[in-house]
């Protein structure tokens, strides 16, 4: 039995590595059998990615000293030195409110008051750093109207719309998304393609119409479709007609036609906005599209300090690094930031104290790791260029040319 659950456990972790309750338990189990070795390993593992989980650290500590590893008390350190934190950062505060409810979309009956599905932190526009332009043009077109009703009435604007974020991966379009949600007060459905497709056919579209569905009872509501090239793919390049009849749907739901879309706000993310079909892009529809470009540099400085903010630091320069990841990514960012950390944690074991972060451990990653985004730019500028008819990669093209990319 010991066995079948170790094999479950490593199951479950495959599909979600360093999660910190299925670390524990599986650690537990080879504990139970006596595997400290691999205890051991899996807990480490989990402390490096999670150096605030004090549970698994305590375990770790306990599990070394009984194998009788000479190299706990460096960990025993680490663990003392949790709360200290580097001198010129900011307490990066998480604004708590009511819950956030994410609604499930996996199954036939959608159930918004279903509590498994709830975030205990809410965003706001607020913990998003820089990106004035973006948020900008979201209060602009959806906080605005909802706020201020009596006022859009007199204008004639509508409470209700669909904006297209897009722009190159990992720079935040999820988040924004989010905390646009945190903004309205609303539920936040979160759409992907598993929550759609079905083999039978008519299936996938009734799916998304109950969906739609959903929002519209339980208005306000934010539809988010993250990966939207995928789910309304250009209908002349698609020649599986199933998929076509899916992007009708879409279209349709968006229209309604039927039903009123009051108070329901559509938003879609994508990598590849000139793969989504044009119809979806027509006013009435996705009749906005913001761009999404890599951090500025108020937000890189804010995305250091969140990732370095439980770290011990030494004589570390942030805005430097700052100056050093132009175009990189907030998850380019991310990662520099976890290597270095590695860096600091390995240097640590073999002095057998704590070393705290500096520039040096910065170095290497640096230069190993490279902008993602810029392989991004070198297919968006072709379609800025040439492929832009409508003026919709507008402010592509102007950043382009700003950052001669």
């Amino acid at each position: 039995m010991d066995s079948i659950l170790i094999e479950t456990l490593k199951a479950g972790l495959q599909k979600s590595p360093n999660e910190p309750a299925l670390v524990r338990h599986l650690a537990d189990a080879y504990i139970a059998e006596e595997r400290l070795n691999d205890a051991i390993a899996l807990l480490q593992q989990c402390v490096l990615h999670h150096p605030d989980d004090s549970e698994a650290m305590q375990k770790l500590i306990d599990v070394m000293q009984n194998a009788g590893h000479k190299d706990v008390g460096v960990y025993q350190a680490l663990q003392s030195a949790g709360s200290v934190k580097h001198n010129n950062a900011p307490e990066v505060s998480r604004v708590r409110g009511a819950k956030l409810k994410l609604v499930s979309t996996n199954s036939t009956e959608y159930d918004p008051t279903d509590d498994t599905h709830e975030q205990d932190d809410v965003i706001y526009l607020n913990d998003v750093a820089g990106m004035e332009a973006v948020k900008k043009r979201l209060t602009l077109s959806f906080l605005a109207p909802l706020k201020h009703p009596e006022l859009s009435k007199q204008f004639g604007k509508k409470v209700s719309g669909g904006l297209l974020l897009y722009g190159p991966p990992g720079c935040g379009k999820t988040y924004i998304a989010r905390a646009l949600a945190g903004e309205l007060g609303a539920k936040f459905i979160n759409v992907g393609m598993a929550d759609i497709l079905d083999m039978y056919v008519g299936e996938s579209e009734r799916k998304l119409h109950d969906i739609f569905q959903t929002a519209r009872r339980n208005a306000p509501c934010v539809l988010f479709f993250d990966e939207l090239d995928a789910l309304g793919h250009k209908r002349t390049n698609l020649k599986n007609s199933g998929m076509r009849t899916l992007v009708n749907q879409l279209l349709n739901e968006m229209d309604s036609v039927e039903s009123n879309n009051k108070n329901v706000f559509v938003l879609g993310a994508t990598n590849l906005p000139w793969d989504v079909d044009q119809a979806l892009k027509r006013p009435g529809r996705f009749d906005r599209m913001v761009a999404v470009f890599p951090p500025d540099k108020v937000a890189r400085k804010a995305i250091f300090e969140m990732n370095l903010s439980n770290t011990p630091v030494s004589g570390l320069s942030i805005d430097k690094l700052v100056d050093k990841t132009e175009l990189y990514s907030g998850a380019d960012i991310a990662h520099i930031c976890q290597s270095a950390i590695e860096n600091a944690l390995e240097k640590s074991l073999e002095l057998g104290q704590v070393k705290a972060l500096d520039d040096k451990d910065f170095a290497a990653p640096l230069k190993e790791i490279k902008a993602s985004a810029l392989s991004w730019f070198e297919s968006a500028r072709n379609y800025a260029l040439f492929a832009n008819e409508s003026g919709n990669f507008d402010e592509l093209l102007e950043f382009i040319k700003a950052k001669k990319l």
